[in-house]
């Protein structure tokens, strides 16, 4: 309603509400809610992604209001992924003392370390820490909690936060996997968000169909260009990878090539290092246990 009268710092308020995170869920959120939205009784549902988008482009600052009086309990927060922000954020305006501590030499976890730049940059990243930080929360990086300083803030706070999130991939667990040139996606995802140099070869191949192997495939595609190969790998079909669809249509549109029904069963490297994968291929028999 503000966004269509052109209200836009009251809507920049009312998305605040209940969401810290406008830059960052604006642009990468899969917007599971829109296939559930209300709005669909009347007539289309809201493109609530894009409208947090436009509004944060558009009223690029911080409306951080309506903070409580300081309650003079102390809270810290382990981890400054998207959950430690949240829990920071909302401490702080019911009057918290927050104090976040990162491992890392910044804050947003997997979204700033591991999504690529041309989904998400770090102008849209800062704004959202930009945020967090007028509520009044205070940020601590390059601090790893290890034993002795989780036993610290047990002792000099009334709260503690843990949201250090879920931070390893899931290995395929079949032969070769070990390989030189085999990699997971987090890894080579943040290598790339780090400016890391990162040497592809000519061919490379990308076995899942989540969002993060899409992330990974259009990146790959993305530094070897139009002279290589992009080559995802799943094992069920389009119609049932779990990234959304406009993430599909663009990875297809940048000319990602995805092959269907195959799964990976071992991987082998040549006396040139070159790497292949031997496949099975698969049939869809409906869902099963797991649904």
């Amino acid at each position: 309603y503000h966004t269509a009268n052109a209200n836009f710092e009251k809507a920049f308020e009312s998305i605040l509400k209940d969401n810290p995170l406008p830059n960052m869920t604006g642009n990468v959120c899969d917007h599971l809610c829109q296939s559930k939205c209300t709005r669909i009784n009347y007539d289309n549902p809201l493109l609530i992604r894009g409208i947090k988008r436009f509004i944060s482009e558009k009223f690029d600052g911080a409306a951080v209001k309506h903070k409580k009086n300081k309650n003079s309990l102390k809270a810290a927060v382990i981890g400054a992924g998207p959950s430690g922000l949240s829990c920071a954020y909302f401490l702080a305006l019911q009057g918290f003392e927050v104090n976040v501590y990162e491992s890392k030499s910044f804050a947003g976890g997997m979204v700033s370390g591991s999504i690529p730049y041309f989904r998400l940059n770090d102008k849209s990243v800062e704004a959202d820490i930009n945020i967090i930080k007028s509520a009044g929360v205070q940020f601590h990086y390059n601090q790893k909690v290890d034993e002795k300083l989780f036993s610290d803030l047990q002792k000099t706070n009334d709260y503690l936060y843990i949201g250090i999130g879920a931070q390893k991939s899931k290995r395929l667990n079949i032969p070769g996997e070990e390989l030189y040139g085999v990699t997971d996606q987090l890894t080579f995802l943040s290598k790339i968000r780090q400016n890391e140099n990162v040497i592809l070869g000519n061919r490379v191949a990308v076995i899942g169909g989540g969002l993060s192997a899409i992330d990974a495939a259009r990146t790959a595609k993305r530094l070897i260009g139009n002279n290589g190969k992009v080559i995802m790998l799943y094992r069920r079909t389009k119609a049932e990878m779990p990234a959304g669809l406009d993430e599909i249509t663009a990875l297809l549109d940048e000319g990602v090539e995805l092959l269907e029904l195959g799964a990976p069963v071992s991987i082998h490297s040549n006396r040139n290092s070159k790497l292949s994968i031997e496949c099975i291929k698969m049939q869809l028999k409906g869902p099963d246990e797991s649904g």
